[in-house]
């Protein structure tokens, strides 16, 4: 009788190994590292002149801050001299942009710090979120080695790789973690103020923030299929004080416009040029955003289907679809789509709740080849 031979047999393998690697108090640790070596090493691989290129450009800003056409940490650390000055920039450009997005620049006040301070931190915080990230996802899990296929594939991309690989100076790292950890606290007093904190870093945690609400009404919604009935009781107030914050969010902007003049211009055909570009190049731009992580947010939207749980389908894709139409209105549609990393965490508690640990475990080992496989594409 012939023997037939398994594709999932090594995975069987390093299955064991990782089991055993991390039977240790500082698992976590370990696993962080394991997965940063893996993902970093292939990025550098598959990135080697472009990583090159970038941090040259970034010693040489190091050592003459603003000497590099198109690098923002010196302009973040001006800003936050004078934050509430007027300042007549293109509309559409970068520098625009960045007129309300003041935690950073106010960090770097405080601190005192300089491009390489400014960068250093930018990596702490951004190691930081990688462990904020990687607690969620095992609580979720309540499996280390899928925990570990997740991280690895999630390091891969650049919503997890933007703390170290990201020498621009879009500091996306800080608003990742504030986003994280409104989540992973729950509590009112660290919602309201981790929410803001992220807020004032990038408006696309304001528009991103649909999923961390989702995430706290998952109980509701699933009681709600269960049992027919929608029990307001367990809405969390978290949710209300997520909405509470956004709210004081778009009034203190608002006061800013009127009474300091502040602004940050609209060019709409500038916008309407930026939609039609990213219309005729949507299957590259959607794709490099995420990369192989989008197999686990298409299997999570599978599964709602074919369980019929159609509001929470209808939630979750109505946020996926918001975010994609605001990745199409900018120009760095990586950085657009990777704000909404919660998705991941909503999807893969789906993916639990509802498939085997087989099942999920080949999805996530796929999701994770198929992003170390891809060179990284930012902003």
């Amino acid at each position: 009788m012939k023997q037939t031979l398994s594709l999932a047999t090594p995975f069987d393998f390093l299955d064991k190994k990782l089991q055993l690697f991390f039977e240790n108090r500082f698992w976590k640790i370990r696993l962080i590292l394991l997965a940063l070596f893996i993902s970093a090493g292939s990025l550098l691989l598959f990135n080697f002149i472009f990583v090159d290129v970038g941090l040259r450009s970034l010693y040489q800003e190091m050592r003459h801050p603003g000497s590099v056409g198109g690098l923002f940490w010196d302009d973040i650390i001006l800003q936050g001299e004078d934050p509430f000055t007027p300042k007549h920039y293109e509309a559409g450009t970068h520098e625009a942009n960045q007129t309300f997005r003041l935690t950073i620049p106010f960090i770097a006040r405080f601190l005192h710090l300089n491009v390489a301070t400014l960068y250093l931190l930018h990596v702490l915080v951004g190691l930081a979120f990688i462990w904020v990230v990687t607690s969620v996802v095992a609580n979720i899990l309540e499996n280390k080695v899928l925990t570990f296929y997740f991280v690895t594939g999630f390091t891969a991309i650049y919503a997890g790789a933007n703390f170290y690989i990201n020498w621009f100076g879009h500091a996306d790292a800080f608003p990742f973690l504030f986003m994280a950890l409104v989540l992973f606290l729950r509590k009112p007093v660290w919602v309201l103020i981790f929410s803001q904190l992220a807020f004032w870093c990038d408006e696309r945690a304001l528009i991103n923030s649909t999923f961390i609400g989702l995430w706290f009404l998952i109980p509701l919604l699933d009681n709600l299929f269960t049992n027919k009935k929608l029990d307001f009781k367990l809405i969390p107030a978290a949710v209300y004080t997520l909405v509470i914050s956004g709210i004081i969010y778009v009034a203190l902007r608002k006061w800013m416009e009127i009474s300091l003049g502040l602004s940050i211009g609209h060019d709409s055909s500038l916008s309407e040029k930026t939609v039609m570009w990213s219309l005729s190049i949507f299957g590259d731009k959607i794709t490099r955003g995420l990369e192989g992580m989008w197999l686990i947010l298409f299997g999570a939207l599978a599964i709602l289907v074919l369980s019929k749980q159609w509001i929470k389908f209808t939630l979750f894709s109505g946020s996926l679809l918001i975010t994609v139409i605001i990745m199409l209105m900018v120009a760095d549609g990586t950085r657009a789509l990777s704000y909404g990393f919660v998705a991941f965490f909503i999807a893969l508690k789906i993916l639990h709740d509802q498939i085997s640990t087989k099942q999920l475990r080949y999805l996530l080992i796929l999701s994770a080849l198929i992003s170390l496989m891809l060179p990284l594409s930012f902003p």
